[in-house]
């Protein structure tokens, strides 16, 4: 499988995320009751699965191999998702933050910004990162590196994952009605 193949699959579990995040916001902004469990189940599955995980592969993995196969000039633009990511960590921190301090105003501020930024670097790693990555990595490189990102996974993705995934699907149930029958289309 393609390396961005694997990496965008990724992304579909994080869009999710950032649809119950969503919802949360609107739902803290009405003054409806957010779970404390619920916010903390949500920060681990942004820092476990979106942060340490999924760009850490993207950071150690596909970054490095786009750097060595391209010319000087795609550094601007792998550094542009790099500072991109330093932000949606930051913003995480904030929503820990609200959460101490029980903040709800500022919990809403930090997951509508968060939800915003982190769509549209997915709208850019998807239709612009990943597609020059296909376009500059040779079938070698794409496939060492593919191999590369199944290895960073390890046991992590079974032990680890699914509990991450099957919380946020309780999650998407709570906050966005999902069904049974939807669920199966993410399994």
């Amino acid at each position: 499988m393609k390396t961005t193949k694997l990496l965008m699959d990724e992304h579909k579990h994080i869009l999710r995320a950032l649809n119950v995040l969503e919802q949360m916001a609107v739902c803290a902004e009405r003054g409806e009751a957010v779970g404390d469990q619920d916010v903390e189940d949500m920060l681990r599955f942004l820092k476990g699965f979106a942060d340490d995980h999924h760009q850490g592969k993207e950071e150690s993995v596909l970054f490095p191999a786009m750097l060595k196969a391209s010319h000087p000039l795609q550094g601007t633009a792998l550094n542009q998702m790099i500072f991109e990511h330093d932000q949606e960590r930051s913003l995480v921190e904030g929503l820990e933050d609200a959460l101490r301090t029980k903040q709800g105003s500022e919990f809403v501020y930090f997951a509508q910004r968060l939800v915003h930024i982190l769509r549209t670097h997915i709208y850019k790693e998807d239709h612009i990162l990943f597609e020059l990555a296909d376009s500059i990595l040779s079938e070698e490189e794409d496939a060492r590196a593919a191999h590369d990102l199944n290895e960073y996974d390890g046991e992590w993705k079974e032990k680890v994952l699914d509990g991450l995934l099957e919380r946020l699907y309780r999650m998407e149930w709570k906050y966005l009605g999902r069904t049974t029958r939807e669920r199966k289309r993410y399994a």
